[in-house]
């Protein structure tokens, strides 16, 4: 009996190895997931259901569901990278000379990104400044810091004027070379940039 138990507990434990692995968790694809993982070890589905239940405390679809949940609450920017963003800005705003170092907001909206066709932007004559760190490595976050920051710096030297920010214009060649130079210098002493 004993020997029964744990060979449906392990069909659980296939079950939910294998969950993740589903680009989409619809109820037929998780229906038919549950069917051949039941199929190998010789119960129902049914059964299996029920032991998944059982050992992890919610249905497959709910445990995949809350398991998606958790892990994009785990790739919000953490302190760490908030505070290597932070660190990070600073020195690059004393390299700019910016008179007024901006708020940094880090953002997990991919709709927006995807919406707007960027990684980052601010607001001319705003305080603030939008980067995108969702799935993106730290080196990446930082070029895109450094980036809006030289737009920050060019907006006090009045170089930006309507029209003037275009794939390709003087201010964004300007901002993506001197990204791609102190990002370089920043990582000769801080290699844990690259991810």
């Amino acid at each position: 009996m004993l020997t029964k138990e744990i060979i449906h507990e392990s069909a659980a434990d296939v079950l939910a190895k294998k969950l993740p692995s589903f680009e989409k968790h619809s109820y037929d694809t998780i229906d038919a997931l549950i069917r051949k993982v039941a199929e190998k070890h010789s119960i129902t589905s049914d059964a299996l259901h029920d032991i998944f239940v059982k050992k992890f405390h919610k249905t497959p679809k709910k445990w995949i569901e809350d398991l998606k949940d958790l892990n994009e609450t785990s790739i919000n920017p953490s302190d760490d990278i908030e505070q290597e963003v932070k660190k990070f800005a600073e020195w690059a705003g004393r390299r700019l000379n910016i008179e007024s170092l901006p708020k940094i907001e880090l953002s997990h909206d991919t709709k927006d990104a995807q919406d707007n066709h960027h990684t980052g932007g601010h607001i001319q004559g705003d305080d603030s400044i939008w980067v995108y760190a969702k799935n993106r490595n730290l080196v990446d976050i930082l070029r895109t810091v450094f980036h809006e920051l030289v737009h920050i710096r060019q907006d006090e030297l009045g170089m930006i004027k309507p029209g003037a920010s275009y794939p390709g214009s003087p201010i964004e060649v300007m901002a993506d070379c001197l990204a791609g130079k102190y990002i370089k210098i920043w990582g000769e002493k801080h290699h844990h940039i690259f991810q």
